[in-house]
C-alpha cells in the first residue's frame, strides 16, 4: 500500500511542477481585453476542470468523482476524495473595424481538493478546498492629439488580477441535499493615466496614478432534488432527474482607492517611462461597500454521469446597482445567462481505453451588464472536452476548448473573440478506509 500511495504522490508533484511552470510562465503575458477597463474583461467564472468544457454548467450536476464550484450541494454526492489542478491558455483577438489584434495569456485554472467526510446511501457529507483566479485586468489606450502645434499621446493603461478561495460542504438526506460555500475574494488593480509629449527625446510628463485594493466575502446557498427514473435493472446505470438551485450573496465588500499624481521621465526611444517624483497623495475612498443578493440560479440534469447526462442551467445576476470604481461613461444591467450541454462515456466498466474516454459538449448564450456608448454586449460561447482515463483508476486527465465572443459597439470596438485552451487532472482515492485482514 505504501508503494502505491507514494506512487500516487510523485505523479501528484510532477504535474504541481508543470502548475508552476505554468505560472512561471504566465507572468511574462497578459491578456488584453479592453473591457476589463470596466471590470468585466477578464472575468473568470467559478468552474472545476471537468466544468470547463461543458460552459460552466453545475447547478443540476452531481458526480461521485468530480468536484461542482456551481453549487455545493452536489458534494454529497462524492465517494471518492478528490483532488484537481490545471493550467489554461487564453487567446483574446479584438476587431476594431479593419485592424485585429491578438493577444495571448496563460495561467492557472484550478487547484482543488474535496473529501467525502460520510459516505452512506441517505446521509452523506462531503467537503472541498479550492483556489482559483477569478479576474484579470490588463487594457492600454492611446490617442495622438495635435494641440496647438505641439504633439501629445495621451494614454490610459491597467493592470491587475483577483483571486477566490471557496470552501464548501454538502449534505444529503435521503433525496435532497443542501450545500454552503463560503468565498473569499481578493485582489489589487492598478490604473495610469497620462500625457507624453512626441517632441522631446527625454520628456518630462506627468500621469494619475489609482489603486485599488479590495476584498469581499459571499455565501452560495445550494439545493438539489433526485429522483430515479425507471426500474432499476442489473449491470446498468439507473437515469435519473435531478433539480437544482442556488442564491448568491455577498455578506461583506471593502475597497481602498488611492489617487496620487506622478511627475515622470519618459523616453520616446525606449518608451519607458519612470516616475521621479510624487506631486500629491489623495485617499479617494475607503470603507464598506453595500451587500445582498448577487445571483440566484436554476438547473437540472437528466442522466447518469457515468454513462450519459444532459443537463441545463439558467441564472439571473443583479448588476445594475454595480458601480466601477473609475469613473466612466458605461452602465450596468441585470444579466442572464443561459447553458445547455452533454457528456457520456461509451463504456464506463470497461477496461477498454477508449470505451471509458469521456466526452463533453455545451454552449451558453449571456445578456452581459456592460452598455457602452448606449450599445449592450451580449456574448454567446460553446466549449468541447474530453476526459481520459489514466490506467484502471478513477482519475482523468481532462482537456478542454472553449469559444467565446462578445459583440461590442460604441467608440469602443466592435467584436472581441477568445479561445481557451485548458489541461488538468482530476485524481481520485479512497480515504479513512477501515483496512479488513483475515
Amino acid at each position: 500500500m505504501i508503494s502505491k500511495s507514494a506512487h500516487r504522490i510523485s505523479k501528484t508533484i510532477s504535474f504541481l511542477a508543470l502548475v508552476v511552470g505554468a505560472i512561471l510562465w504566465s507572468s511574462s503575458i497578459c491578456a488584453q481585453s479592453p473591457y476589463s477597463r470596466f471590470g468585466f474583461g477578464g472575468y473568470l467564472r467559478p468552474q472545476s476542470i471537468g466544468q470547463t468544457s461543458t460552459s460552466s454548467l453545475g447547478i443540476g450536476f452531481r458526480s461521485t468523482t468530480m468536484l461542482n464550484l456551481n453549487n455545493p450541494a452536489a458534494l454529497s454526492e462524492l465517494e471518492w476524495t478528490t483532488f484537481e489542478a490545471g493550467a489554461r491558455i487564453d487567446n483574446y483577438r479584438i476587431n476594431l473595424g479593419d485592424q485585429n489584434y491578438s493577444s495571448p495569456t496563460g495561467r492557472v485554472s484550478n487547484l482543488a481538493i474535496a473529501v467525502p467526510i460520510r459516505v452512506k446511501n441517505k446521509k452523506r457529507w462531503g467537503s472541498s478546498f479550492s483556489l482559483s483566479p477569478s479576474g484579470v485586468v490588463q487594457y492600454a489606450f492611446n490617442e495622438a492629439v495635435d494641440s496647438l502645434g505641439i504633439e501629445h499621446t495621451k494614454y490610459e493603461r491597467g493592470s491587475g488580477s483577483s483571486y477566490a478561495v471557496n470552501w464548501s460542504n454538502g449534505w444529503l438526506w435521503n433525496a435532497t441535499s443542501i450545500g454552503l460555500s463560503c468565498v473569499y475574494s481578493f485582489g489589487t488593480e492598478s490604473n495610469f493615466q497620462g500625457i507624453i509629449v512626441d517632441d522631446s527625446v527625454n520628456a518630462r510628463n506627468s500621469r494619475k496614478t489609482s489603486r485599488l485594493n479590495h476584498q469581499s466575502l459571499q455565501f452560495n446557498l445550494g439545493w438539489q432534488y433526485t429522483i430515479p427514473l425507471g426500474a432499476s435493472q442489473p449491470d446498468r446505470f439507473r437515469p435519473k432527474l435531478t433539480l437544482g438551485a442556488n442564491l448568491a450573496a455577498t455578506a461583506q465588500a471593502n475597497r481602498n482607492i488611492t489617487r496620487q499624481d506622478e511627475l515622470t521621465l519618459t523616453s520616446v526611444l525606449t518608451g519607458q517611462e519612470v516616475a521621479i517624483d510624487t506631486l500629491s497623495v489623495e485617499e479617494v475612498s475607503s470603507g464598506k461597500l453595500p451587500k445582498g443578493m448577487d445571483h440566484v440560479g436554476l438547473g437540472l440534469s437528466v442522466g447518469d454521469h457515468r454513462a450519459w447526462l444532459i443537463h441545463a442551467d439558467y441564472r439571473y445576476s443583479l448588476y445594475n446597482e454595480y458601480f466601477h470604481w473609475l469613473p466612466g461613461v458605461e452602465t450596468y444591467r441585470n444579466t442572464h445567462y443561459a447553458a445547455l450541454g452533454f457528456r457520456g462515456t461509451p463504456n464506463y466498466s470497461s477496461r477498454n481505453f477508449f470505451a471509458r474516454i469521456e466526452y463533453r459538449l455545451g454552449g451558453h448564450w449571456e445578456q452581459g451588464p456592460l452598455i457602452i456608448d448606449g450599445i449592450p454586449l451580449n456574448t454567446f460561447g460553446m466549449a468541447f472536452g474530453v476526459g481520459l482515463p489514466m490506467g484502471k483508476s478513477m482519475s482523468r486527465l481532462n482537456l478542454s476548448a472553449a469559444f467565446e465572443r462578445r459583440n461590442g459597439g460604441g467608440n469602443l470596438l466592435s467584436q472581441e473573440d477568445w479561445v481557451s485552451l485548458v489541461i488538468g487532472v482530476n485524481l481520485n482515492d479512497k480515504w479513512f478506509v477501515k483496512r479488513k485482514f483475515n
